[in-house]
Formats: structure tokens, C-alpha cells, sequence
């Protein structure tokens, strides 16, 4: 039976096997969309030997663990060319492991694919179905060095164009097609570059033969291997040259070179007649819609028209399920937006706050906290009236809360550069009279977000400048436990699944989501997040990290086995949409949209989760 490292054993990074390889890299390109087109899949990963590496390594991946060596079973499968087909131990996944081949059938590499399985699932079916999706990847493959290349040269360049269309349109209608790419000069660029791919490397300058064969209308014609290649002349429906046209045909030994030409050159001419002119080879086509019978998280509504003129960021939400009420912190107006919690409608603006940034509702004592950083320090509200009946009086910088319903303590952290102070402090108090129980003081000027175990006696603290997590004794309020965070600074977020002992960190710089088991401190799993979090969430039911980012886009991330975790296809949000909160009575997410220093205006957008 197949024992994949991939899919069985601790994640570890090996990012020095891989400092030659994007991290944008058309393989990762090929697995995201590969992703979204078979939402069956659950994991996906491509093993290859990249050029000028000793060590065949995972270079893209839904789980992480980029750099990771092969083992036996991936090599095994490279050398033989026999897939490896197996139920895992636990035996609710299926696992399909398969030579891995480019455009003429030659093995670069492996390409591991696993489904959701139970018993009694056509495990024929399933293994048929992986073939298909490797031969899929079959025809989008030059070579290793082109799964290492970047898939966008020029990330400026848009890549759902009609020139792309073309091609996608040719290949499907050529079978026997092995690549072909469009080179043009953009409207208003001076560098001839390519534009439509079958293989990626979009924005990648014309090279030499390129431009002879644009400069002399001269062809090139040239056998490599088992591939005849053809460059000439693209042109528009007139006849003017735009760029040119790569085009390669299958090749062997004794072929009839000149039928291949003739091959070529009629393929050239069909392009020639859909291209009116060189501009319409750059307009926007929307992409093919994939319809996914599960989606993780659908967009269902978003309220765009209630503040227009609010600029800066939002901070946190905080929700009144029984009473239908959603707030928002509106940290840089100063102050609290409620709106209807299903339908999204904006009902009032309050003031009263300064900089809010979270909230603690306590529906059994009819209170609302909310963490103030301004002078008038941290609110206790009514929560029917929404008037302030008491402080909070603690250090300037009040921000992430935290509330313990084992105890019924809240935590606070205070202090930070954020008000000039060089140190930060977690504060303990009673959150209906505002006394301090204890303050826990951190050499830091940077504290985040504060997690505390229901079932257990400690507090996990993110100490974000120095890149580490605090654990802290809640009896005793002192810190019992460093656990450092290697490959990524800025840990700001936080979310913890208590009942598998994992504790979810998310970082800015770069975007990561970490896992670490609360048993040990170690991290078991790594993952490339959307930029500029300011939020993370663990839906137990469905067993999900969700990671909004700042840079339109929802990271989301199934749980195989608590250490591992499958990045799905992200879905598309707002710009700015970095916090947000889930609702599990309503199988909602919210997001809010900050429309920044530069913007104008807010959104709230709210999503229904899949199963």
C-alpha cells in the first residue's frame, strides 16, 4: 500500500531545494487551476527534478511543504512510469500517484492526486478520472523548465484576453497541436511579447528567432527531438504583420517535413482570419466559468452604498445573533456601524467611541464591550439601548480581546507603538465592572490577537515583533512558553481548533497561514495565505481556516488530518476586505472592505459556506 510522505508525514520545508523556482511558478499556476476545474479533488501536488537540482522535489502543491524531497513511492513511480493507487490508513481518502508528462508523453516528473473516499466508492472510476487530469496536464507542459518558469513574466499583463481565447479555442480544435504561442506588441508597450500561451509564460520578451522570423517574414522551421516547430508571421485578417505565431506539430523520423510546414502555415492562416486588428487580440474575455456542485463559500450579497464618504480601515465585527445584529468597527471614523444581520441592510451609525477595534457580547448580562485605543478607554455598553454604562480603565491602546466563558474573565491587550509605548500589556479583567484582576507586561511593542483554551488553563498570545507565540498560564497570568514561528514575521491573526489540539497563526510578511499542535509548540503544517490578513477563522463543522486578505481575495483551507491542510482555490472578495467573522448558526462569513488611506467608502460583503 502506498505510504506517501506527501500526504502522511509531517510537513517540512526545504526552501534552499527550491531558490530556483518562483513562487509564483506556472506549476503552482497549473495545480490552483487544475484545483478549481475538478473541486472533486482534495489534494494535488507536482514532483519534478528542476533544472540544474540533484533532488526530484514538490514544486506546487495545495498543502504546502514546497522543497520537500520525493520519497520511495514518488520516485518509485518516476523510474517505472506504474502509478500507485492506494486507500489511506484511515480510509476516507484515495490516492492516485502517476507519471507526470509534457506535450510528446515524456516523463518529468509525478503528480500526486487524492479524493475524498468511503467505502464502496468506484476506486476504477476515480483512478480513470486522475488520468484524465494528468493528460489534461499533459498538453499544458514544455518541459521541467517551464513548470519552474513563472507563469506571468509580466504579472501587468492580463491573461484572459481574446488573444488567449484563440488559443485556448485552437488547441481544443487541434488535437494533434502541441503548443502554440502568440507574440505581439501590446497598444501602447514597445516590447514584443507573448500574449497567448498554451504553456504559460505570459509577458515573456520575444527571443532572437522570434524576431528574425517577424523581421524577414522568414519562417523558422527546426525538428527538435520529437517536435517540429514552426515560427512565423502572425497576422490580422488584412494581412498585416502583428508579431509572430509559434507553432509546434509532433515529430519522428521520416515525418514529411514540408506537410508539417504546410500544417503550420494553415493553422497560421485560420488565426489570421479571427484577428480583425491588433487591438482586438487584448480585450478582455471574461473567464470560463467553472462551476463547482460544492463551493466552499459563495458570495450571496454586499452592502456597498451606506458610507461613502468613510476613508481609513475597519477593524473587527462583532454579532447579536438572537437580536439580528451586526457591528462593525469603524476604527478610523471612530465609530460602531450596526447593521441587519440578514440582509446586510446598514441601519445606524454610533458614536461615542474614539478608535474601536473588537467586541465581546455577553447576551446572559445584556453587555456589550468594545476595545478602545482612544483616550476614553475601553466601553461597557447596554446592549439594547447600545449607550455607555461603564469603563474599562487600562493603558492607552486597547485593541484584540479575548473572552473566556470558563471563567467569565476578559483579556485586553493595551500598549504598543500604535500609542507610543514600548511595551505592551495582556490585561485581566472583569468584564461587567471593569476591575483588573492581573496584567501580564510584554518587552514588546507589538502584541496581537489573544486565544484562550474552554477546556484548558492557558492563553495563546501572538507577540508580533518578535516573531514568536506566547503561551500563558491563565491561573497564574505569567508567560510558560516561547514557540517561534521560522519562515515568515509578522504574526497577527490567530484561531484555535481546541478538540485537535492545533492553533492556527497568520502572518503579513510573507502571507503564511502556520499550524502548530498546542501538544508540542511545533509547527506541523505551512501555507501560502492572501496578503494583508487582519483575520483568520477555524469553522469546526466543516473542519476550514479561512484567511481574508487585504488583496481581494478569501484563503481557504481544508483539514485532512489535524496536520494537514489543503488549500483550496481562493475566492474572489473585495480590495481591502482583510477582517471579517464567521457565523456558524447562520453558515455565514462577513467581510469588511476598508477602502484605505487612498479610498473612499465601505463595504460589508457576506458569503453562504458550503458544505
Amino acid at each position: 500500500m502506498v505510504r506517501s510522505a506527501l500526504f502522511l508525514a509531517t510537513a517540512l520545508l526545504a526552501p534552499s531545494l527550491f531558490a530556483q523556482v518562483p513562487p509564483q511558478s506556472y506549476a503552482q499556476e497549473l495545480v490552483d487551476s487544475t484545483l478549481a476545474a475538478h473541486p472533486d479533488i482534495a489534494i494535488m501536488a507536482l514532483h519534478v527534478t528542476p533544472p540544474k537540482q540533484a533532488d526530484n522535489i514538490i514544486i506546487a502543491s495545495n498543502i504546502g511543504r514546497i522543497g520537500k524531497k520525493a520519497d520511495s513511492d514518488d520516485m518509485g513511480v518516476v523510474n517505472t512510469g506504474k502509478p500507485a493507487i492506494a486507500v489511506n490508513a484511515e480510509g476516507d481518502h484515495f490516492e492516485v500517484e502517476l507519471p507526470l508528462q509534457d506535450v510528446t508523453h515524456d516523463t518529468v516528473g509525478a503528480v500526486s492526486i487524492v479524493y475524498p473516499y468511503k467505502a464502496g466508492d468506484d476506486k476504477a472510476a476515480l483512478a480513470k478520472h486522475a488520468e484524465a487530469v494528468r493528460d489534461e496536464l499533459r498538453r499544458k507542459i514544455s518541459n521541467v523548465g517551464n513548470l519552474t518558469q513563472p507563469y506571468q513574466f509580466d504579472t501587468a499583463l492580463p491573461t484572459h484576453t481574446y488573444a488567449q481565447q484563440l488559443v485556448d479555442q485552437t488547441m481544443a480544435a487541434h488535437p494533434r497541436l502541441l503548443i502554440l504561442m502568440l507574440h505581439i506588441v501590446p497598444p501602447g508597450q514597445s516590447t514584443n511579447v507573448v500574449v497567448g500561451t498554451s504553456i504559460g509564460r505570459f509577458g515573456k520578451p520575444a527571443d532572437d528567432d522570434d524576431m528574425r522570423a517577424i523581421n524577414t517574414g522568414i519562417p523558422n522551421l527546426e525538428v527538435n527531438g520529437r517536435r517540429f516547430e514552426v515560427e512565423t508571421r502572425l497576422l490580422d485578417a488584412s494581412g498585416k504583420t502583428l508579431g509572430a505565431v509559434g507553432i509546434v506539430l509532433p515529430y519522428k523520423p521520416g515525418d514529411d517535413k514540408e506537410a508539417l510546414k504546410r500544417e503550420g502555415f494553415a493553422i497560421r492562416d485560420e488565426l489570421r482570419a479571427k484577428i480583425p486588428t491588433l487591438a482586438k487580440l487584448m480585450e478582455p474575455v471574461a473567464p470560463v466559468a467553472v462551476t463547482d456542485p460544492n463551493p466552499t463559500a459563495t458570495l450571496i450579497g454586499r452592502s456597498t452604498d451606506w458610507h461613502p464618504g468613510y476613508s481609513g480601515d475597519f477593524d473587527h465585527f462583532g454579532v447579536d445573533v438572537k437580536g439580528n445584529r451586526l457591528f462593525l468597527a469603524a476604527e478610523d471614523h471612530g465609530s460602531i456601524e450596526l447593521f441587519n444581520l440578514k440582509t446586510g441592510q446598514h441601519q445606524r451609525t454610533l458614536h461615542g467611541v474614539e478608535t474601536p477595534h473588537a467586541f465581546v457580547y455577553l447576551p446572559e448580562h445584556n453587555r456589550l464591550i468594545i476595545s478602545d485605543s482612544g483616550k476614553g478607554m475601553t466601553k461597557i455598553l447596554d446592549a439594547t439601548t447600545l449607550k455607555v454604562v461603564g469603563h474599562i480603565k487600562l493603558e492607552p491602546g486597547a485593541d484584540s480581546a479575548e473572552y473566556d466563558p470558563s471563567t467569565g474573565h476578559l483579556y485586553i491587550v493595551t500598549g504598543g507603538k500604535d500609542v507610543d509605548m514600548k511595551d505592551c500589556f495582556l490585561n485581566e479583567v472583569d468584564p461587567l465592572t471593569g476591575h483588573v484582576y492581573a496584567k501580564l507586561k510584554f518587552d514588546s511593542d507589538h502584541v496581537e490577537a489573544v486565544k484562550a483554551e474552554h477546556q484548558g488553563n492557558r492563553l495563546f498570545v501572538n507577540v508580533a515583533d518578535q516573531n514568536y507565540v506566547a503561551v500563558v498560564d491563565k491561573k497564574t497570568l505569567k508567560v510558560t512558553a516561547r514557540w517561534p514561528l521560522s519562515g515568515a514575521t509578522t504574526n497577527l491573526s490567530m484561531a484555535l481548533d481546541e478538540a485537535d489540539h492545533r492553533l492556527f497563526v497568520g502572518t503579513r510578511n510573507p502571507s503564511k497561514l502556520f499550524v502548530l499542535n498546542t501538544d508540542t509548540g511545533a509547527t506541523v503544517a505551512m501555507l501560502d495565505a492572501p496578503a494583508t490578513s487582519d483575520g483568520l477563522f477555524w469553522d469546526s463543522a466543516r473542519r476550514r481556516v479561512y484567511v481574508p486578505g487585504g488583496d481581494g481575495h478569501l484563503g481557504v483551507f481544508q483539514q485532512v488530518t489535524p496536520n494537514l491542510y489543503a488549500a483550496r482555490p481562493w475566492i474572489a472578495s473585495a480590495i481591502g476586505a482583510k477582517s471579517g467573522i464567521v457565523i456558524p448558526q447562520l453558515n455565514r462569513l462577513y467581510l469588511a472592505a476598508s477602502p484605505g488611506e487612498k479610498g473612499k467608502g465601505g463595504e460589508i460583503l457576506w458569503f453562504q459556506l458550503g458544505k
